[in-house]
């Protein structure tokens, strides 16, 4: 069995699922299941060529990031999940660094990407969401899917931190190459993601008081 499940919702970038999974294969030192969620045929097709595990999405482009990867931890049994993303390198280490830092809190840490400060990609406990919840009042559910893409992340963070249950691990590291970093060209994945920022940032203020009075 997998110690780790790795969460990688795709949308029109083929071109990066092999480097992703190379990179994972050659810096994971533990048993893993990638499991991607795409519904543009050029990804599917990429990632059966590649002998990866997909989930078509029938939802199409308005399929958000939240969506998928509530969608995608309904096929994992693992005891941990990384949230991730198809603009990834892994360095070798980064799970047991991981590991140690979440083992602690049973809950949510943040990976050290080289570029956010705050942490966009965590490593989770099943047993935290399983009895927990990533959302207040959401049990068995990671990411609220009321969020078209940004800010669903703030409110993960947000409420493990309520609760206790929020660290960061500094010693792992996967970086993250977003164009903001000078790391990658932008694309329209990235500007769906850029133009969903007032509309996320509604349903945050909207949902603040969940994790200020009843975590």
């Amino acid at each position: 069995m997998s110690e780790v499940a790795i969460l990688v919702p795709v949308l029109d970038r083929p071109h990066r699922i092999e480097p992703l999974l190379q990179s994972i294969a050659e810096a994971t030192e533990v048993p893993y299941r990638v499991l991607f969620a795409a519904s543009d045929q050029p990804s599917i097709d990429e990632i059966r060529r590649l002998g990866g595990n997909v989930i078509i999405d029938e939802g199409g482009d308005e399929g958000s990031y939240a969506k998928r990867i509530n969608r995608l931890y309904q096929e994992t049994t693992e005891p941990y999940i990384l949230l991730g993303a198809d603009d990834l390198s892994f360095r070798p280490g980064w799970f047991p660094a991981a590991r140690r830092a979440v083992d602690q809190l049973d809950g949510v840490v943040a990976i050290n990407d080289l570029h956010n400060p705050a942490g966009v990609h965590f490593l989770l406990t099943r047993n935290y969401i399983e009895t927990m919840g990533g959302c207040v009042n959401e049990p068995g559910v990671i990411l609220h899917d009321g969020y078209r893409h940004a800010y669903c992340d703030d409110e993960l963070r947000a409420t493990a931190t309520a609760r206790g249950r929020f660290g960061y691990a500094h010693e792992s590291i996967i970086e993250h190459l977003h164009p903001g970093a000078g790391k990658s060209q932008t694309d329209h994945v990235y500007q769906i993601g850029a133009a969903s920022m007032q509309q996320g940032r509604a349903v945050f203020m909207s949902r603040s008081h969940l994790w200020t009075i009843g975590v």
